[in-house]
Order: C-alpha cells, then structure tokens, then sequence
C-alpha cells in the first residue's frame, strides 16, 4: 500500500479520535460492554425488590402460580419442554377475572416476559380464547 496513503489515514484517524465528544461515546460503549453483566443483574435485583416488597399482595401470589402451571418442573430452562397445567390455568382465570392488570403487570415484573405472549405459547389457540373469555 501506498504510504502516502497510510500517513493520511493515520492523520485522520488520529484527528478523529481527538476530538472529545468520539472519546466520550467510545468510552460510554466500553464501559457498557464490561459492566453489561453487572447491570442486567442489578436491574434485575431491582424488579426483585420491587415484587417482593408487594409479595403478600394477592396478585404476586396468581402471577407465581400461572408461572408453576407453566413450567410444573420449577427449572427455568426447560419452560418450553415442561407440560402445561392447562386445568391450573383455567383455575387462575377465574381467579383472575377483573384484576388482570395488576397480574400481569407483576408476571412482567418477575419474569420479564409478558403474561398473555407465555400462555400463548403454552396453550392452544382454543384453550388461550377460552382463557380470554373467562378473564373478561
């Protein structure tokens, strides 16, 4: 290569990285990549606190349960081997009936995963409108 080519390369390169506001981003970007771990559990100790502090709230106890009927094993990873209660679940719908909301929003908050996308997934396309009709 040519190093006349190299030389201005350089030179620009060398101007590019000087300015201030390029060193800012490229530090903010590394900062995120080595702390990325740290701050996805701090988030998630925070979602943690925030659900536990209601834990005695009857809504956090219907969104741990439609978790259980969702994944009878208990071992997170193997949510999508695990059968499905779809009794359980119809149980949790009647228990549910008028205060969805408040559910869901706490089965967001614990497992970070939206209520209806899981049940979706879990259970048939008849059996997830029967489950609609008899929350509504």
């Amino acid at each position: 290569m040519n190093p006349l080519v190299i030389a201005q390369a350089t030179k620009s390169a060398t101007s590019f990285f000087s300015n201030r506001k390029v060193q800012i981003v490229l530090l903010v970007i590394v900062l995120y990549f080595i702390f990325k771990k740290k701050i996805k559990q701090f988030l998630y100790k925070m979602r943690q606190r925030k659900f536990d502090k209601n834990e005695a709230q009857d809504v956090n106890q219907i969104a741990q349960q439609y978790r259980s009927a969702a994944n009878p094993s208990g071992i997170s990873w193997m949510i999508n081997a695990d059968g499905t209660d779809e009794t359980e679940i119809e149980r949790l719908g009647y228990q549910s009936k008028g205060k969805l909301q408040p559910i869901a929003d706490a089965y967001r908050l614990k497992f970070e995963e939206s209520l209806s996308d899981r049940l979706r997934k879990e259970l048939s396309p008849t059996e997830f409108q029967n489950w609609r009709n008899i929350i509504d």
